[in-house]
């Protein structure tokens, strides 16, 4: 088997693993990158996109316009590696366009460090007149030789009398969780955002990115896009 067939087998056991989970919304035009080194064909950055950088400097995180760059690098491993960027700008969370009416500011973060939750455990990721809004994880913890999983692990958002399942996956393990990556307000509605990281396998990444302002019906966030970056 080649590295990229093994990559792809990798990717389709991950979803077959996905039980309850929130499509990208099949209207969506956002697209998202984050900056490093993957083992990824390039991407194809279009001429008339706008692109922004979610920027941590010190406390503050801040929108600002970027223009991706993209340079190959050398593979440690299978046929492709690409080096994405903001160009001259550092210190990037995630690189991200499509988003309607997106400007340069300031936003508001709730959780800022990457973030296990344990099943039975919550996290405030918000809070509006009516309310705050939590991330809670849902699951059974087993034991298998020496390690703890969870089972039927489940993401679930709360707001009031208000809930929506995310996503379930058949098992999680803390060593290398699916875990919450960033929450805040970065369409600027006064609801949360989500960055998670929806691992694929033992060493693959794949990020996903919910946005409140697409919510359709009664759920609370949409998942918009999303960014693989598979391992060896």
């Amino acid at each position: 088997m080649t590295a990229t067939a093994r990559r792809l087998a990798v990717a389709t056991l991950c979803f077959m693993q996905w039980g309850g989970t929130t499509p990208v919304s099949a209207k969506s035009r956002v697209r998202l990158l984050r900056p490093g080194t993957f083992l990824i064909a390039p991407p194809r950055i279009r001429p008339n996109e706008q692109w922004f950088g979610l920027r941590h400097a010190g406390d503050q995180w801040t929108l600002i316009r970027v223009r991706p760059k993209i340079a190959p690098a050398q593979p440690i491993c299978g046929d492709y590696a690409t080096d994405i960027s903001g160009g001259d700008v550092s210190d990037l969370l995630f690189l991200i366009s499509g988003v309607p009416k997106m400007a340069e500011a300031p936003v508001m973060t709730a959780v800022q460090v990457p973030r296990f939750l344990h099943p039975g455990e919550a996290v405030t990721i918000g809070a509006d007149a009516a309310g705050s809004y939590s991330l809670e994880a849902l699951g059974t913890a087993i034991r298998e030789e020496a390690d703890v999983v969870f089972v039927n692990y489940a993401f679930w958002v709360r707001h009031g009398r208000d809930r929506q399942r995310l996503i379930t996956f058949e098992r999680n393990t803390l060593g290398h969780p699916r875990q919450l990556v960033w929450a805040g307000d970065i369409d600027d509605d006064q609801r949360p955002d989500l960055l998670f990281d929806f691992g694929l396998g033992d060493v693959g990444h794949n990020f996903a990115l919910y946005l409140s302002s697409a919510r359709t019906g009664d759920q609370l966030v949409s998942r918009v896009a999303s960014f693989s970056t598979p391992g060896c």
